[in-house]
């Protein structure tokens, strides 16, 4: 670091480039943390004996957690989904360093609901959680879905319910365009039809009429307010403009590597009208399996898929090619549900972007355009994460987030970190915990400063007795001089 902050103050290094450094470092350093826990329950328990309860039976949700969300502005509030229903909220400022020991306990809980409110408006959602995620421009507004058929909109400081929808189907997952105007909220439900949510009317506007099975995942360009991906159980990834009656603009072949410029030329070539010639083969797939993961890049040059086919594919977004990024048989994905990924932003290393995979007992670092490992961090416990019982467990990961602030660049973020943390992945699973992971930083933290000036003194003191013994030595001896008379 040293010779860093040097060529900095000489000028051999840009600002930028600095941080760059920084960040990867940082990246690099990653490493489980234990010493931070979440407990879901209002008042600590004891055991029998008295004693306070052990760090690995403490769980945030004790059926299980099936959703995070982690607000992108400042970092802070974190929001829990349980198998149950239930959704709590937890203060991420609350522990005072990211190195002391610390228990989360939630500020708020929005319990499981059993029936509706003497004013008849809906409370809870009455099974398991699907997805969470904050409103893109507002941290103090998140929406939630389930497997009880509706969406709900929330405000955050008071955990009340703003507004509901109830869809009649089972919403997968949803989401919204970190850079539209328009209010739309994008659904993937067990139908093959995209629904799409407008909360300023307070109603389902529109169906993205597809077919092949539900849809898994949806994912809004952060350039184009009205450009659509959206993952489906037949493999395949359809791209959408929403503004149009046909709707399907592009749809991803796992085959093709040139992209749609290829195609024009080629039709151009051949003398061809170019709008009387499909632009894509209706038989493409993205993958030989469902799709269950689907995210932009935060510039949105790149799309990323992910499959039940174990395979993570990298999409060229201006074109539609496939890039042919190989991430290598440790990639495991053998579940119905969503996947969580996420892809940190360029500025974070030196202009690549890292994938960030939760495999059932570990997390993968991957590079996003050649697919090298750059790191494995594993769960506490796990022996052999990517062996071929790596799916059962009940401590399997279902979803990650990442902890950044800043907002205003993208989905998750321009920088690391947020208010006293340098930055953080958090991980859920179906055991009931939620699980922290923090770049490990040498500081004051870790030094014991009594330890250093007890160590100080003792120095000290085995210098002085060494000078004693050695004057006492030498005073002790009779000296002679010896010479010769001139």
């Amino acid at each position: 670091m040293q010779p860093r902050l040097l060529s900095r103050e000489t000028g051999d290094l840009s600002p930028d480039d600095l941080s760059k450094a920084v960040y990867q470092d940082l990246i690099r350093s990653f490493a489980p943390a234990p010493q931070h826990r979440f407990n879901g329950e209002i008042a600590p328990r004891t055991s029998p004996e008295g004693t306070p309860e052990r760090a690995h039976s403490i769980r945030a949700h004790g059926a299980g957690v099936r959703s995070l969300a982690l607000e992108k502005f400042d970092g802070r509030i974190l929001v829990s989904g349980g198998s149950e229903g239930s959704v709590k909220i937890w203060d991420l400022d609350a522990a005072p360093t990211p190195s002391h020991p610390h228990v989360f306990r939630p500020v708020s809980t929005i319990a499981r609901s059993t029936g509706s409110f003497g004013d008849g408006k809906v409370g809870g959602h009455t099974h398991g959680i699907t997805h969470l995620d904050f409103y893109p421009f507002d941290p103090d507004a998140f929406l939630s879905s389930s497997y009880d058929k509706s969406l709900k909109l929330w405000a955050t400081q008071r955990s009340a319910l703003t507004a509901d929808f109830d869809l009649n189907a089972t919403i997968y997952s949803h989401a919204m365009s970190p850079v539209a105007q328009h209010l739309l909220v994008s659904c993937a439900t067990q139908h093959s039809n995209v629904r799409l949510v407008d909360l300023r009317s307070g109603s389902a506007v529109q169906a993205l009429v597809a077919h092949g099975g539900p849809v898994l995942r949806t994912s809004w360009s952060p350039r184009h307010e009205h450009i659509l991906a959206s993952g489906h159980a037949d493999g395949r990834v359809r791209i959408w403009d929403v503004r149009r009656a046909g709707g399907v603009i592009a749809q991803l072949d796992q085959e093709d590597s040139l992209g749609v410029l290829h195609r024009f030329r080629h039709a151009t070539a051949s003398g061809k009208d170019w709008s009387s010639v499909p632009h894509f083969r209706a038989s493409a797939q993205a993958h030989d399996d469902a799709v269950n993961g689907l995210q932009w890049t935060d510039d949105g040059k790149y799309i990323v898929s992910a499959g039940l086919d174990r395979k993570i594919r990298v999409w060229d977004a201006g074109t539609g090619a496939n890039t042919l990024a190989s991430f290598g048989p440790l990639i495991r994905n053998q579940h119905a549900k969503t996947a969580a990924m996420i892809v940190t932003p360029p500025g974070l290393s030196n202009g690549r972007e890292i994938l960030v995979w939760p495999n059932d007992h570990e997390i993968l670092l991957l590079d996003l355009h050649d697919g090298n490992v750059m790191m494995r961090l594993r769960s506490p416990g796990s022996v052999n994460p990517a062996g071929p019982r790596g799916g059962e467990g009940r401590n399997r990961i279902t979803t990650i987030v990442w902890r950044g602030a800043g907002g205003g660049c993208g989905r998750i973020g321009r920088v690391m970190g947020g208010g006293n943390s340098v930055g953080a992945i958090y991980s859920a699973h179906s055991d009931g915990q939620i699980r922290a992971w923090m770049p490990q930083i040498p500081g004051p933290d870790d030094v014991d400063e009594t330890q250093d000036v007890d160590d100080d003194e003792e120095t000290r003191r085995r210098k002085r007795k060494a000078v004693d013994s050695a004057y006492r030595s030498l005073m002790g001896r009779q000296i002679t001089f010896t010479g010769t008379d001139r």
